[in-house]
Order: C-alpha cells, then sequence, then structure tokens
C-alpha cells in the first residue's frame, strides 16, 4: 500500500504536470501545419487522446526516470503514434504500401544513431497538399534524441524494434480493405504465435492483435535503460510481462470502453470477437484471466510490485469512464476491479473522483 501511495503521489505531482506541459509543446507545432486536414488531425489528437500520453507517463516518475529522459521519449513517441491513427483513420485512403511508409517512423525513432538526420518525407507516396510543415519529422527528432539519452538504450533496442513492428504490422493489417480484416488479422496471430514469445499461441487471434497494439511495453523497456547495463534477464523478464499480457490488457480494456462507439461509427471492435453468449461475460473472464497472467509473473521481478500497480492501474482508470456506465457495464467491471483486488478497486475510486465535475 505504501508503494501505492508513493507512485500515486509521484505521478500527480510530477508526472502529469510534466506531461501537460510537454504536451503544450506538440500542441504549438501543431497549430502550424500548413495543410489543414493534417492540422486538424494532429490537433484532434492531442486533444482526445492526450490520457495515452498520460498513461505511458506512469512508467517516467522521477524515482525511476531521474533525468526525465523517459518522459521526454514518451510524449513524442505516444503523440506519433495517435497523430498516425489518426491519419491512418481519418486521412486520405493510403494503400498497404503507403501505411508501412508512413510507420516507417516509428522505426527511425528508435533506430536512428546521433546526429542521423531524419528522412526527408513519411508521405511521399501519398502527398498530403500542403504537407505538415515538418512534424512529422520534429517528432522522430525528438523521440531519437531522448532516447540516445537513456545510456542503456542499446540493450534494449532490439526489443523495442520487435515490438514497433508488431505495432505495424496490426495497423497495415487493421487498416486494409473491411472484407479482409480478419482473415489479415488471424494470419498476424498466426505469424507472432509460431515466432514470438512464449504465450502468445495461448490468446485468441483479436487477443494477440490487441496486445500488438499496445505502446505500454516500449516504455516499460526504456526504464530499464535508464541504468548503463540493463541486466538482460530483467529486460527479458519485464518483455515476456508486456508481450503480450499487459499490451492485450491495455488496448482490450480501450475497446471495451468504446463497445457502444465503435458500433455507432461501424468501427471494427476486438471486444466484439468473443464468441458464445453471454458475449460480454466471456470477456470479462478472459481480462480476468490476462491480469492473474500478469499479476504472477509479475512476482519474478525485482519491482513487480510496481508492474501490478500499473496493471491495476489500468483497470482502473478505464472502468472509471462514463461510457462504462452508459453501456450497463457496471457488473462486469466491479467483478474486475474486485478480482484485481484493493488496490485495483482504490484506485478505481480516485479515477472516478478525479473524472467527476
Amino acid at each position: 500500500m505504501a508503494g501505492m501511495l508513493h507512485w500515486s503521489a509521484e505521478y500527480l505531482g510530477h508526472v502529469r504536470p510534466r506531461v501537460h506541459a510537454l504536451l503544450a509543446v506538440w500542441e504549438a507545432r501543431a497549430a502550424g501545419i500548413p495543410d489543414p486536414l493534417l492540422r486538424r488531425l494532429a490537433l484532434e489528437a492531442l486533444a482526445g487522446k492526450r490520457f495515452h500520453c498520460e498513461g505511458g507517463g506512469v512508467l517516467g516518475g522521477p524515482s525511476r526516470d531521474p533525468s526525465g529522459a523517459l518522459l521526454a521519449f514518451v510524449v513524442p513517441y505516444q503523440t506519433l503514434c495517435d497523430f498516425l491513427d489518426s491519419v491512418t483513420d481519418r486521412g486520405p485512403s493510403p494503400s498497404s504500401a503507403d501505411l508501412r511508409l508512413l510507420h516507417r517512423s516509428l522505426l527511425d525513432a528508435l533506430t536512428l544513431e546521433p546526429g542521423e538526420p531524419v528522412p526527408e518525407d513519411y508521405y511521399r507516396r501519398h502527398p498530403p497538399g500542403r504537407g505538415d510543415g515538418g512534424y512529422l519529422r520534429q517528432l522522430v527528432a525528438a523521440c531519437r534524441d531522448a532516447r540516445l539519452a537513456l545510456p542503456g538504450e542499446r540493450a534494449v533496442r532490439p526489443w523495442l524494434v520487435a515490438l514497433a513492428r508488431r505495432y505495424i504490422a496490426l495497423q497495415v493489417a487493421k487498416h486494409g480493405p473491411p472484407g479482409r480484416r480478419a482473415a489479415r488479422l488471424q494470419a498476424l496471430h498466426r505469424a507472432l504465435a509460431a515466432a514470438g514469445p512464449r504465450g502468445a499461441g495461448r490468446l485468441y487471434w483479436w487477443e494477440t492483435a490487441a496486445a500488438a497494439g499496445s505502446t505500454l511495453g516500449l516504455f516499460a523497456l526504456l526504464r530499464l535503460a535508464a541504468q548503463p547495463r540493463p541486466d538482460p534477464g530483467l529486460v527479458r523478464a519485464t518483455y515476456r510481462l508486456y508481450w503480450p499480457w499487459m499490451g492485450a490488457l491495455h488496448i482490450l480494456l480501450d475497446y471495451l470502453v468504446d463497445l457502444e462507439e465503435d458500433a455507432d461509427g461501424g468501427d471494427f471492435n476486438f471486444v466484439t470477437c468473443y464468441p458464445g453468449f453471454p458475449q460480454l461475460e466471456i470477456a470479462r473472464a478472459r481480462l480476468g484471466a490476462i491480469f492473474g497472467r500478469i499479476s504472477a509473473q509479475s512476482r519474478a521481478l525485482p519491482d513487480g510490485g510496481f508492474h501490478r500497480y500499473l496493471a491495476q492501474g489500468l483497470l482502473a482508470f478505464y472502468l472509471a469512464d462514463a461510457k462504462v456506465r452508459r453501456q450497463r457495464l457496471g457488473r462486469a467491471a466491479w467483478e474486475l476491479l474486485r478480482g484485481a483486488g484493493p488496490g485495483a478497486v482504490g484506485l478505481w475510486v480516485a479515477s472516478h473522483w478525479a473524472r467527476s465535475p
């Protein structure tokens, strides 16, 4: 309990204000994007998805990130992901080749060396009118500089690249022709289950796809890079905790609270893939089982209490959303929170209070 209180106080007193200050910088830059469509999409992503940066920032408190380099990476990288997601969803319809080129920026953010220039144009296959005024390249450069400030980043870089490649594969598969979307995501699951870490094969295909959409694993690994020589065993164990388990919990909760919204908009939602009746009860049981796996694997880590706190925080944050009550998901939410322990319930109360008008 003492750890939870400390991490929560650190988040509210330091992390959240710092994230907001960093986001303000990118809002100012987004406002200067010449192309009106890209400018609108960038500003909407920053306004509507800022909680993604706030959530990722939990990993960057001063007790774990005294230099501030991790937070300096989290905000532009998550902003980059959110911008690409908005461009892909709401912008001009790109081909698979266009999508891969656009998302190449995510790999460059993780691999560019000191002084190595950022590529000139990620849009060249699909010109966006007057362009973004360098916004995408500025985000990539900011990620590169913050990443290189972490002394152990080279030790975790291969793991970061593996996670980013999965994220890109998901985006390409998810945004293909609607009639072929499920088949493409199932093929992605088979590839990841065959070549990926232990545990991926025990997930449904939509759970594997959801796990690929989380950035939390990147941030957790970079947190270890604050040390000059991260322990290889700890890096591997952290990777296996976040891929696929923490990632799946994260994104499935995100889709759970958006069930009604996605149905109204005709958008694909992973939670609707659960079979049987009642579907919601099966989804709740699976989320509970995934949390249980996270809790069990966390015990083997020296900072396992913090990772369990993060998983409880994911449950608390998403299940405190007003959309849960509106969609009559209260019973499922309570069962999940109760199963995750008193800490999750306490964090839910705090999240609910923070969102109250």
